[in-house]
């Protein structure tokens, strides 16, 4: 993996807490370095960079992230926790297997989840609803533009953070958040061709639509539709052979 967390040693290697947040139930929170360093051997993992069953070291993390071993154990802790790794003892951490069983599961939680979390929403919340109309029109301009799954998917993780922080339930939000972590490697899958991307902004351009309407039920049903979409196209792509699945 390429020294992407860290390039200053005074900032980093200090292990102090760095800058960059998350969206978290009380509003915008700091990253801690562990955090930090999940993610990036999260989007190691998602690019490809590591492949199922494959070791990540702990040393060697350290070494290249030029941190002590501390943060990059938790740190994997962390992936675990979301399913992305699994450690075993005197074995050490292997990314986990993406399975069709695993997929059907977590999106059908998630799709319930976040459709509850949905019609939670107050009516006729104009700055959530501009906000949310911002981020889809950036949806619509990466697929327009040919921006890839990975691009796309930045996009939409921040319109989910949206929602989750105006849903008023702090616990259901934290959740929904980890099920976005743990189906993001099969939402790349599922957001692999330009015309899933096309028609994944299409169901949350509705979704919007349905929230200036006041009617968070119908919001609801799209967001639900959108998730059933990618579960349903990350199934497709786990059942093909390997070499001919969609890529960007």
């Amino acid at each position: 993996m390429k020294k992407s967390v860290a390039d200053d040693h005074a900032t980093y290697g200090a292990e102090a807490e760095a800058t960059p947040t998350r969206a978290g139930s009380a509003g915008r929170q700091l990253m801690t370095l562990a955090e930090q360093i999940a993610e990036r051997i999260f989007t190691s993992i998602a690019s490809g960079e590591y492949a199922p069953g494959d070791r990540i070291r702990e040393e060697t993390i350290a070494e290249q992230l030029d941190v002590s071993r501390g943060p990059v154990r938790e740190a994997l802790r962390i992936l675990e926790k979301d399913s992305v790794v699994r450690i075993q003892p005197n074995r050490g951490a292997h990314v986990t297997q993406l399975t069709i069983k695993e997929v059907g599961d977590l999106f059908e939680i998630r799709r319930d989840l976040i459709g509850a979390m949905v019609r939670r929403l107050a009516p006729h919340n104009d700055d959530l609803i501009a906000a949310i109309d911002a981020g889809v029109c950036e949806l619509e301009s990466v697929g327009q533009g040919g921006g890839g799954a990975e691009a796309y998917l930045v996009v939409s993780n921040r319109l989910g953070r949206l929602l989750a922080d105006a849903s008023r339930n702090e616990r259901l939000a934290e959740i929904v958040g980890s099920l976005a972590r743990q189906t993001r490697r099969y939402s790349m899958l599922g957001l692999a061709s330009a015309a899933r991307r096309k028609e994944s902004a299409r169901t949350w351009r509705a979704m919007v639509g349905a929230l200036k309407a006041g009617d968070a039920n119908a919001a609801a049903d799209a967001v639900e539709d959108l998730i059933d979409a990618l579960r349903r196209e990350a199934i497709r792509q786990l059942a093909l052979p390997l070499p001919t699945r969609t890529k960007d």
